[in-house]
């Protein structure tokens, strides 16, 4: 083989070898982005259908029963809320009127509080807080000088007191602090001073997946809610697909991917 065709064998080669390279990528990567993406939709529906279970759970705690329509009840849970927003005393046996729709409610006390713990989420995060400290000199009852020590957002309060004699040294230092608050999870609440709770919306009743809308099932003292996926798949970049089965389902508050 002469030179010339050698060097063409050898380019061809590498040639070769390079889309061998490349086609490993793209066998190894592209799998794991859709597997990805698969969890993703997975774990978002499974949150849906939690929040859809508590809506209708919280509905059950109001009128004493489920409801099939999902909506429906999403309406009556939030307007008992706003009403509590409004008066913290709308409490026990009252009446709620909905698109000319009149519900006998009954609200237990503390419900509020639940709602917000149930659909905000919480989160823990540091904070790094700035703390200064003073060191104040006062007398005792016997007439003898101490020396006290206090925050200064609490100097106010030593000023007034006529044993105080004066401020003899400040010390600001930082320490971080492990904080908890809520997530909004969903639509932020117009009104500020309940801003850190968010309302669950229509949107919560459909999966994210393929757009379709959970099934609630309901059957005495029972509520079912599961995933409209039976069999699922989307083709992608030729010779991959997005595939996935059913998301699971709510039995009464007992999940099935729990099992």
């Amino acid at each position: 083989m002469d030179k010339t065709k050698q060097k063409f064998f050898n380019d061809y080669l590498e040639i070769i070898t390079f889309f061998i390279f490349l086609l490993m990528l793209v066998v190894i990567y592209v799998p794991s982005v859709i597997w990805e993406e698969e969890d993703a939709y997975k774990d978002e529906s499974r949150f849906r259908m939690q929040s859809v279970y508590n809506i209708e759970n919280f509905y059950n705690i109001l009128v004493g029963e489920y409801e099939e329509d999902g909506l429906k009840a999403l309406r009556l849970v939030n307007a008992v809320r706003d009403s509590l927003t409004a008066d913290s005393l709308f409490l026990g046996e009252q009446s709620v009127k909905l698109s000319g729709e009149e519900f006998l409610v009954n609200i237990p006390n503390g419900f509020d509080v639940e709602y917000d713990t149930t659909f905000g989420l919480r989160r823990v995060a540091k904070e790094t807080v700035v703390d200064t400290t003073v060191t104040v000199l006062m007398l005792t009852e016997d007439g003898v000088e101490d020396t006290v020590y206090g925050q200064k957002k609490n100097l106010s309060n030593t000023l007034s007191d006529p044993l105080f004699v004066k401020v003899v040294n400040e010390n600001t230092f930082e320490r971080v602090e492990t904080v908890s608050y809520f997530n909004k999870r969903f639509k932020k609440e117009r009104d500020p001073e309940y801003n850190f709770v968010a309302l669950p919306d229509s949107s919560q009743f459909n999966c994210p997946l393929t757009d379709e809308p959970y099934i609630i099932e309901i059957s005495p003292n029972s509520v079912r809610v599961s995933s409209p996926i039976r069999s699922y798949r989307d083709n992608r970049y030729g010779f991959f697909a997005l595939k996935t089965r059913s998301h699971g389902y709510i039995i009464d508050g007992t999940r099935s991917w729990d099992n």
